[in-house]
């Protein structure tokens, strides 16, 4: 029995390729916190009394920041894979940085298998961010793979608020999104048992995933935001085309790089990339 548990968990894993932060524990993310000597803070935000709370985290955010860039992680994750970004010397130059929990991951309790539940969820904890209500900002998101269709949703909800949009490898176009066969043998009572609990939250996002894009199609071109979009040529999660239907679907001026010969990490893979192009537009 526990052979048989490696076995299908590696079939479940044998998609992903493995970067520090894609696998580091909350504690050992803390730690280096710790040790590079940051300013940080943590946060779990309640939209509600009878909310679950978000697990937030912020670096560099003191009085003198006018900037705000705010990541968002993809299927599975946490705030901890954008790690090295919260402590770029850079970045924090510029930047009052922030990560967090999707509901469902790291310390964000319950699940919300929703791209318009999350962020609504996320976009109500920002409003109750001191270091946000204070005196006007300028408000970036990043978001990676599902948290891509995350953070346009919050654009397009609150459309004032983001004067930046970053997707990166984002999952937008319900044309090609389609169910892996990962994704059948993980909606499985087996695998239920076997997997650790993130991947089933995770399943369960991607699942009715491509019926919640269709019915976003026509909300995209609410979003105001100027959009920065970052492609892998040889993505196997994303498909490439999404580019094309993100320049289609949003009346905003966007702007593309389709990388040759990258995948879908771009976060960790092309970060020299990602922070030069996040250093650009801030000015």
């Amino acid at each position: 029995m526990k052979k048989s548990k490696l076995l299908l968990l590696s079939l479940i894993l044998s998609c992903c390729s493995s970067y520090e932060e894609m696998n580091m524990e909350e504690d050992k993310a803390f730690q280096k916190l710790k040790e590079s000597e940051i300013f940080y803070q943590e946060y779990f935000i309640q939209n509600s009394k009878e909310d679950n709370p978000v697990h937030w985290i912020s670096t560099g955010c003191k009085p003198d920041k006018d900037k705000i860039l705010i990541f968002i992680h993809g299927s599975p994750g946490n705030w901890s894979n954008y790690l090295r970004y919260l402590k770029d010397p850079e970045l924090l130059k510029i930047y009052c940085m922030f990560g967090l929990d999707r509901p469902g991951f790291g310390k964000s309790p319950g699940t919300i298998a929703d791209v318009t539940g999350q962020a609504e969820k996320i976009l109500g904890n920002l409003s109750k961010l001191s270091e946000i209500q204070k005196g006007k900002k300028s408000i970036s998101i990043l978001g990676h793979s599902y948290g891509g269709p995350v953070a346009a949703r919050m654009a397009s909800i609150s459309p004032e608020k983001f004067q930046y949009l970053f997707l990166l490898a984002a999952a937008m176009d319900p044309e090609t999104e389609e169910i892996k066969w990962y994704n059948k043998i993980a909606d499985t009572w087996i695998a239920g048992w076997i997997l650790p609990e993130e991947w089933t939250h995770s399943n369960s996002e991607m699942l009715p995933l491509k019926e919640q894009l269709k019915s976003l199609a026509s909300e995209w071109k609410r979003i105001k935001a100027k959009t920065i979009v970052i492609q892998g040529e040889e993505d196997g999660l994303v498909d490439p085309k999404n580019p094309d239907f993100i320049q289609k679907s949003f009346s905003t001026e966007t702007k593309t790089y389709l990388l040759p010969k990258e995948g879908h990490f771009l976060p960790w893979k092309n970060y020299e990339l990602i922070q030069k192009l996040l250093i650009e537009f801030s000015k």
